[in-house]
């Protein structure tokens, strides 16, 4: 049986409660950060805090234990479930509180810790490249919510969904100015002439880890990188074409709309950024 971590101490998964009236549950009112252990050592556990806590704190309330103490609360919940390998989920609520829709009065965070064996795309996928649609649900480039990793993930559900039915394996929210914002679960990159090119965050999207590790390891390695909006039909012009998430790390792209992207996939920049970003995860595990 798998142990959590929930609340101050480690559980196993079936024994792990949380309050009837914990805003989480009721409306909503939380976070959550995606991580992926190696060896036994989250990548970029700090950068991921360092969201976490931003996050919190634009919604007025607090991570109730420090960046040291969840570290040690991962590593062990990692050891106890035997998964070096591992995916990794810090959720934040509120907390359990009277039903009153004000960013105020909750008591003491829930805060909930899982560690499992990682589970990744494919290599076929990897191989050869997803294959994607332009979803019809649309994201808002003016909800503060956008950037940040919030427990209301219906919109993305229903991207995904969207994917499914379609027989594809992600889906690319556009915003209503029908620039491209960002995959269900992850960023989008393309290449073009030599350059990466990514939209920026105000165009209504969350800023990823890998995201930040893919535009700093590009930088680093003189790679021309541009932040700015990209219109829908840019995708077929496209040289090459990835996304990013801290689970699946680089996945290149094959097609939009059952339309090719490039020339071949992946294409050269795509395997340079995978080298770059698999030696950064080997140097710093």
């Amino acid at each position: 049986m798998a142990s959590v971590f929930l609340n101050g101490e480690i559980v196993e998964e079936s024994a792990a409660r949380v309050a009837a009236d914990d805003r989480g549950l009721l409306l909503g009112d939380g976070l959550f950060e995606s991580m992926r252990a190696y060896r036994g050592k989250v990548f970029r556990l700090a950068a991921h805090m360092q969201r976490l806590r931003a996050s919190a704190a634009f919604l007025r309330f607090t991570v109730p234990t420090t960046d040291e103490q969840i570290e040690k609360n991962i590593a062990e919940l990692i050891r106890l479930n035997s998964c070096a390998e591992a995916y990794v989920r810090v959720t934040l609520t509120r907390g359990a509180s009277a039903q009153r829709l004000r960013l105020d009065g909750a008591g003491r965070a829930t805060l909930l810790i899982h560690a499992r064996p990682i589970q990744v795309p494919p290599a076929e996928q990897y191989r050869n490249g997803a294959r994607l649609i332009i979803s019809t649900a649309r994201q808002n480039s003016a909800n503060p919510l956008a950037r940040h990793k919030t427990l209301s993930y219906l919109l993305y559900l229903l991207a995904r969904q969207e994917a499914t039915d379609a027989g594809a394996n992600g889906a690319i929210l556009l915003n209503e100015h029908g620039q491209v914002a960002e995959e269900s679960v992850s960023n989008v990159f393309l290449a073009r002439g030599g350059t990466l090119l990514t939209p920026p965050v105000h165009c209504g999207l969350l800023p990823g880890i890998t995201r930040g590790a893919v535009l700093d390891l590009a930088r680093a390695e003189r790679i021309p990188v541009a932040e700015r909006p990209i219109a829908a039909g840019e995708l077929f012009d496209a040289d090459e074409m990835f996304l990013t998430n801290s689970l699946m790390e680089i996945m290149p792209v094959r097609s939009v709309d059952r339309r090719g992207i490039g020339d071949a996939t992946p294409g050269p920049i795509t395997r340079r950024v995978q080298a770059l970003y698999g030696a950064a995860v080997e140097a710093e595990s």
